[in-house]
């Protein structure tokens, strides 16, 4: 372990935001850059502009800079294989490489992954034609979800309930290109019936640990309606997350998918976020994720009172059984504020105001402009409660929400209540 480290954090939204303040409040930690940030993240950290797609310009920056660990935030940097850049360059980065960045870049991957070492999920078939894809409806029937191949900024999804839906899913996928390259190839899966729960891990090829675990609210809309988003809002702990939950997923899952990785001669170190669907009290992998999530980020992390740089940097050299993790005992809730549109078409360029506040609100879509902070994205502020329990993390969130204003500004008013209606 280093004392005074320097840190460079990739990505702009709000996942970044909460990775460098929870990284800018760490002892062990001197100076944090983010690259490219937000209006939000220049409070807490050094905005540096880089073209993360190029990575000699990160490497670069790195060695000038002494920088000591890089933290890759978005999944396109990995798919894009800038971990293994800085492996060339003998450079610390926390990350999977290329090849296991897979998890999340190949939806087929994933899934043939899984099928070889009996990791419990739906049945799936790979087209790469409408043809191909209208026969594996009478081999598997109706529900049925259409996931492009590739990545899809989480828009590559078509749930299909009836026949029409899935006329139209097979017409957007195939016809219409919708999803580009990343829906060359189509995985058309069994539609699981459940309850959705997130899992988060930090991983050093060989060993890990449960960061925690938060429940995501997709729709745009309350009741769980409207078109799939980045994410409206999320709360953590859930309690979905029961003991016997988290044993199952930690040995049906969590290390067979380690062990893979390691079979393949490519150890998988960094974040693994595990969508779980829960059948009849079993877990069944929805999708992997090699990052954190966004906004579930923003309300895990607060949870974490140890430190952050330490378990990261551990993670990375291997040693993640050398780090202590202490999480909080209390709930946080997170509702996104987004603009009004998302996520279809919406304005930029809004003002806004109430941000003085004492309480946590980490920036996504944000930039400073002559002095005063404006909207420029669809998902724009996550407003963090804290409560001892679900209600009172949910209240809290929503005082904090009144406070906080812009023209147009639109969210979810139901966020956290699945998991009171467990309760």
């Amino acid at each position: 372990m280093i004392d005074n480290a320097r840190i460079l954090i990739l990505g702009s939204g709000g996942r970044e935001h909460a990775f460098a303040w929870s990284l800018g409040n760490d002892s062990n930690v001197a100076k944090v850059y983010c690259s490219p940030g937000n209006g939000g993240t220049v409070d807490v950290a050094e905005n540096i502009n880089l073209d993360v797609s190029t990575h000699q310009a990160v490497i670069e920056f790195v060695k000038s800079n002494n920088i000591d660990l890089t933290i890759v935030g978005p999944e396109a940097p990995l798919a894009d294989g800038i971990v293994d850049s800085f492996h060339n360059e003998g450079l610390a980065i926390f990350g999977p490489d290329k090849y296991a960045s897979q998890l999340e870049s190949s939806k087929l991957f994933a899934r043939d992954m899984m099928a070889e070492y009996n990791i419990p999920s739906p049945r799936y078939y790979a087209c790469k034609t409408r043809e191909e894809a209208e026969l594996v409806k009478v081999k598997l029937e109706l529900p049925l979800v259409l996931k492009a191949d590739g990545l899809a900024a989480g828009k590559g999804v078509i749930v299909c309930t009836s026949e029409s839906d899935y006329e139209v899913g097979l017409t957007t996928m195939f016809d219409n290109n919708a999803f580009g390259d990343a829906g060359a190839k189509v995985s058309v899966e069994d539609c699981l019936i459940g309850e959705e729960l997130s899992v988060f891990a930090v991983c050093d090829g060989h060993n890990y640990v449960i960061l925690n675990t938060a429940q995501d609210h997709k729709r745009a809309f309350d009741g769980d309606i409207g078109p799939n988003t980045g994410g409206m809002g999320a709360y953590s702990p859930t309690p979905l997350s029961t003991d016997n939950i988290l044993v199952k997923t930690k040995s049906t899952i969590i290390e067979p998918t380690l062990k893979a990785m390691r079979d393949a001669g490519h150890p998988f170190v960094g974040f693994l976020y595990v969508g779980l669907m829960i059948v009849d009290g079993e877990p069944f992998v929805i999708e992997f994720n090699v990052r954190m999530g966004d906004p579930e980020t923003q309300v895990v992390l607060p949870l974490l009172e140890s430190s952050l740089f330490e378990l990261l940097w551990h993670a990375t050299h291997g040693k993640i059984k050398d780090s202590e993790v202490k999480i909080s005992s209390k709930t946080a809730v997170s509702v996104v504020l987004a603009a009004n549109g998302y996520p279809g078409s919406y304005s930029n360029g809004m003002e806004i105001s109430g941000l003085e506040t004492d309480s946590l609100v980490f920036h996504a879509g944000t930039k400073k402009l002559n002095d005063k902070m404006v909207t420029c994205g669809g998902r724009v502020l996550n407003v963090v409660g804290f409560g001892d329990d679900l209600k009172s993390a949910i209240d809290d969130a929503y005082a904090i929400v009144e406070g906080v204003n812009f023209n147009g500004k639109f969210y979810r008013k139901d966020i956290g209540q699945k998991g009171l209606n467990r309760d």
